[in-house]
């Protein structure tokens, strides 16, 4: 049997804004007992496909489409890693740059108007068009958040989703298609991604370089803010930018851009603090996401980091013991990675077996 898992990394393009070296979507081989990786070539030339998301039934994998004239385009995978196009819509404007998908919908962020789009699937999993919200507002950081600027969304349960608006320090509350509220956070935020955790809600500020801490109230839609954590250990707004954030057993991961870390919080008190543990160099400069591969009987859980500015993907090896990421040496070069997506290719082979 194959071990190894499949990861899709999305890139920017030349044809992308901002432009890069990337090619597209990239298939990536991992191997989950080193770490080690392999080039499985381009599985999708498409501008600018910043961030990933796959969707299991029917297997489809989707990309935001980064540029001014933004869309969000729709693929199925088969047992081949192979990705043949559904389909391409448009979105409500410029620099899409996050796609949640759900069993029936995808949430879509554009990035420089603040607008969310919230698509329909056709019944072959591409994008039909739907709903779509502005929002207004800004902040104190003037050069950054002169008006609202959608950054990323989650489905923090069945009914909602939270939209990350680093430009007004909000998160907006979108519940069965309709934007019901804000939840707001402190001036200078700048919300980038959020990662839930049963009850909690773990949001990394990407100006303030901390990492807030919420707890959801599913019945209201709101939530109780509890307070924040330093992402590297330290005050260090200006100079570090944190990315991605990732929560893992009872660990909250966060990549930080200008550190080049990832760094490691304990969840404590239930869920409702954080505690600095580790900052774990990141493998390369400019760490903008990253993603958990987990281990399946024997093998150990890794993370996969895309080094954007260092044009190399890198394997972190995680402490079973500790939770504490360490350097596995393994890296594979790829122009401009931003995204990292695992995507369960035995069983899509076993499902077409069946």
């Amino acid at each position: 049997m194959d071990r190894r898992r499949l990861l899709f990394v999305g890139t920017y393009t030349p044809d992308s804004e901002p432009p890069g070296g990337g090619q597209g979507i990239h298939r990536v081989w991992f191997d989950p007992m080193t770490g080690e990786m392999a080039d499985g070539g381009v599985a999708a030339h498409t501008t600018g496909p910043s961030f990933l998301a796959y969707r299991a039934d029917p297997p489809t994998v989707y990309a935001v489409n980064e540029r001014e004239k933004g869309t969000v385009t729709a693929w199925r995978i088969d047992a081949d890693a192979v990705l043949a196009e559904l389909g391409q819509a448009p979105t409500g404007g410029a620099s899409p740059c996050h796609v949640l998908a759900t069993d029936t919908a995808l949430t879509v962020t554009n990035y420089a108007n603040g607008v969310v789009d919230l698509f329909a699937l056709a019944a072959d999993g591409a994008p039909v068009e739907g709903e779509r919200f502005a929002h207004t507002g800004s902040g104190p950081v003037t050069d950054r958040q002169e008006g609202s600027h959608a950054h990323s969304a989650v489905a923090v349960d069945p009914l909602h989703v939270l939209v990350a608006d680093l430009g007004t320090d909000e998160l907006r509350v979108i519940r069965e298609g309709e934007q019901t509220g804000t939840i707001v956070l402190p001036p200078g935020t700048g919300p980038r991604h959020a990662a839930v955790a049963g009850e909690h809600v773990y949001v990394a500020g990407e100006l303030d370089s901390r990492v807030h801490v919420l707890r959801w109230d599913g019945d209201t839609g709101t939530a109780e803010y509890l307070g924040a954590e330093h992402a590297t250990g330290e005050q260090a707004a200006g100079t570090n930018f944190p990315g991605e954030i990732l929560a893992h057993a009872d660990r909250v991961y966060v990549s930080n851009r200008g550190a080049d870390v990832i760094s490691t919080l304990a969840v404590r008190d239930g869920g409702a603090r954080l505690e600095h543990l580790a900052n774990t160099p990141a493998g390369g400069a400019w760490p903008r996401n990253f993603t958990v591969v987990r281990g399946h009987r024997d093998e150990p859980d890794h993370l996969v980091v895309a080094a954007q500015n260092g044009d190399a993907l890198a394997a972190l090896l995680i402490d079973a013991k500790t939770g504490v990421p360490s350097d596995t040496g393994h890296r594979l070069p790829i122009s401009a990675p931003v995204c990292v997506l695992p995507v369960p290719i035995n069983r899509i082979r076993r499902a077409a077996r069946d």
